[in-house]
């Protein structure tokens, strides 16, 4: 069994080496690591290398363009090996020591998917209602169960990421694919650690977010849909 760790990342250098030995003084499994840099000003070049010399297993997917976290995201399904796959932020706030638990119990459960969810965090308003907007959208356009939450902080297994990255050209989230392509959906409640910030996103962003959401329903005629980029991403590994 082999976890592939996919960290979207963008300016993230300054921490990603602390994030790399954290996942690898927690995490029992076999694992990959795939950071994946979303065309930052300062490549995370060195950190990667110095990394790889100790005997790490890691890749450097580096993008040629600013393509955003989801398209991120998408490269790094593009490039790993593994028998599940884990996507996780570059802030840290994702714990690894749940790594291994939320594979156990995907595997537990016959889970093909699994969302990491906070269980208890003192979340400020910006992020409230951007979770409202977010779950009211996946709920109503994208047959997201009730009761169950999404997140960016998820484990995926092979089977579905091989039915994702197949269909690109519909790619645009994630957690989107994750719910077209199974039912076989689970949360696990962790404790995230505290952000630097609030929150990346203000609030007109997050509005941003639900309306780009909204455009790629299939409610949406495909002929008026945004065109997806996964299909077009340029970059090179290391």
């Amino acid at each position: 069994m082999k976890l592939s760790i996919v960290v979207p990342s963008y300016n993230g250098a300054p921490v990603l080496e602390e994030l790399c030995r954290e996942i690898a003084d927690k995490v029992k499994t076999a694992f990959e690591i795939l950071i994946v840099d979303d065309g930052s000003p300062v490549r995370p070049v060195p950190v990667i290398l110095k990394l790889r010399n100790e005997g790490m297993d890691i890749k450097g997917v580096f993008l040629k363009y600013n393509y955003g976290q989801q398209l991120a995201t998408c490269a790094g399904l593009f490039c790993a090996s593994g028998d599940y796959i884990i996507t996780a932020d570059d802030d840290l706030s994702h714990n690894p020591e749940y790594f291994d638990d939320m594979l156990a119990k995907a595997e537990e459960e016959g889970l093909e998917a699994l969302f990491a969810v906070p269980s208890s965090r003192e979340r400020g308003t910006v992020r409230k209602i951007g979770s409202r907007i977010r779950d009211g959208i996946f709920t109503l356009c994208f047959r997201k169960p009730r009761g169950i939450s999404v997140s960016s902080f998820r484990l995926i297994k092979r089977a579905v990421v091989e039915k994702i990255i197949q269909n690109a050209s519909e790619y645009r989230y994630l957690s989107v694919e994750i719910l077209r392509h199974t039912a076989r959906i689970g949360n696990m409640a962790v404790t995230y650690k505290p952000r630097d910030s609030e929150t990346r996103y203000n609030l007109p962003d997050l509005f941003k977010l639900g309306l780009s959401l909204l455009g790629s329903s299939h409610y949406i005629p495909a002929r008026i849909r945004p065109k997806s980029r996964a299909g077009e991403m340029e970059y090179t590994i290391i």
